[in-house]
C-alpha cells in the first residue's frame, strides 16, 4: 500500500493526521484534553490551609529506617482569647504564687 507525503500520524502528532494511526489528545491548537494536575483531597486541602494560616504546627518528622515519613502536626480551630493569651504568658508561674499576688494587690 503506497504513503501520501509525509503526512501521517504514529501517536506522536498534533491531531492533524490523515486518520490511518492514534493521535496523541491534542486538538488543533496543542491544548491537551487531559491535565496533570494533582487532584487534593478535602483532607489535604484542610492541612494544608492550616498550616499557611498558622493554624497548625509540625511538632516532629519521623522517618524510620525503611525511609517511612510521618509527620505530627498540633493546632486548634479556636481563636485564642485574651485570658488564654495571659494563661500562656504566665505558663511559668504557679497557682499559688499567682493566688499570692493578688492577695498582695
Amino acid at each position: 500500500m503506497a504513503r501520501r507525503g509525509s503526512i501521517s500520524s504514529n501517536g506522536n502528532g498534533n491531531g492533524n493526521g490523515n486518520g490511518n494511526g492514534k493521535c496523541n489528545g491534542n486538538g488543533k491548537n496543542g491544548n491537551k484534553t487531559n491535565s496533570k494536575q494533582p487532584k487534593l483531597s478535602p483532607q489535604q486541602v484542610a492541612v494544608v490551609i492550616g498550616l499557611l494560616t498558622g493554624a497548625l504546627e509540625v511538632l516532629s518528622v519521623l522517618v524510620d529506617r525503611d525511609q517511612n515519613i510521618q509527620i505530627v502536626l498540633q493546632g486548634s480551630l479556636r481563636k485564642k482569647t485574651k485570658a488564654d493569651q495571659l494563661v500562656e504568658d504566665l505558663g511559668d508561674v504557679s497557682v499559688s504564687d499567682l493566688i499570692e499576688a493578688f492577695i498582695r494587690k
